[in-house]
């Protein structure tokens, strides 16, 4: 009784939008709402899921079932086997569609649903958040399941931020035979797809793409891309992109740079290339001198710092 008590308690100040004076909070992070929500992410015990089912079915408010699936989707992240994710399929299937609806975003954070069924037949939903919950929950599914009606979205989806949703479902799911139907979508006016795109090939076959990379690399005109594009080839790339790259670094510190790439900027990814591949080529033993003493003020600080490390004199 008494942790069937504390769920209630939990479940009930995840609520509370103000302070624990009941004063209203500049911040959310200060409400009491926000710290059970953190709170609720702590429970690790398996024991938990079971009390949480005993709490759900004392309670018919819809808010209050929202706060549940949130514990048993935390839940689902730190124990072994699938038990908390079946309460919530288990629940989710047999209640109305509408308070389907509030609860799907909470399966997001589950890392892994063994049944697809619900989230395939939502990923046709008009309503376009719905729609984007269902697309994000197939990247956690089965890929075998799941593989083919993502690879159909991608093939006839031509709106923005479903492609987004798309791609990151593709990545998370790890559905590398989608690879080749991403390359159409590096045609994109939209930087984000186009940098994502080179992204994902990069994880799935990026010695098999690295023409692509080399292309992006010369010719995209978004410093985003590029920097994906460098990425790529430092990890993939072979000697034959080492006069490409030493092109693009002396571009990068010709002149003092505004923006700062953290934690890793696309020279830094360029140098460890031409590092790993290309150490004793005259050109770029000179270069590398150069960037050590002439160029070597127009290095951020943690560029710097990273530089003395991997070259240290």
């Amino acid at each position: 009784m008494e942790h069937i008590d504390y769920i209630q308690d939990l479940v009930y100040r995840m609520s509370v939008k103000t302070d624990e004076h009941g004063q209203a909070v500049r911040s959310s992070g200060d409400s009491v709402g926000w710290k059970a929500r953190k709170e609720a992410q702590q429970l690790k015990e398996e024991h938990w899921i079971d009390i949480v089912d005993t709490v759900w079915t004392q309670t018919t408010h819809v808010d209050d079932r929202k706060h549940l699936f949130f514990i048993w989707s935390h839940l689902a992240r730190h124990t072994q086997g699938t038990r908390a994710v079946d309460k919530m399929l288990l629940y989710f299937q047999s209640i109305p569609p509408r308070e389907q609806m509030m609860l799907l975003h909470t399966f997001t954070y589950v890392p892994f649903v063994p049944d697809a069924t619900p989230f395939l037949s939502l990923s046709y939903a008009k309503k376009a958040s719905v729609r984007h919950n269902a697309i994000e929950i197939l990247g956690h599914c089965d890929r075998e399941v799941v593989g083919e009606r993502l690879i159909e979205l991608l093939s006839i989806s031509k709106n923005h931020l479903d492609l987004f949703y798309i791609l990151l479902a593709i990545q998370d799911a790890n559905l590398y035979i989608a690879a080749p139907y991403l390359v159409p979508h590096l045609r994109s006016n939209k930087v984000d797809i186009r940098a994502l795109c080179i992204h994902i090939l990069s994880a799935f076959d990026g010695k098999h793409y690295l023409s692509i990379f080399e292309h992006h690399l010369a010719k995209d005109l978004s410093s985003s891309v590029k920097w994906n594009a460098m990425q790529a080839i430092a990890k993939h790339g072979t000697p034959s992109q080492v006069k490409l790259v030493l092109k693009r670094v002396k571009s990068i510190v010709s002149r003092p740079r505004a923006s700062r790439q953290h934690p890793t900027s696309e020279l830094m990814y360029g140098i460890s290339f031409l590092h790993r591949v290309a150490s004793d080529d005259p050109d770029v033993v000179k270069w590398l001198q150069e960037i050590r003493t002439t160029k070597y003020d127009n290095l951020f600080e943690y560029e710097q710092k990273w530089l003395d490390e991997l070259l240290p004199e």
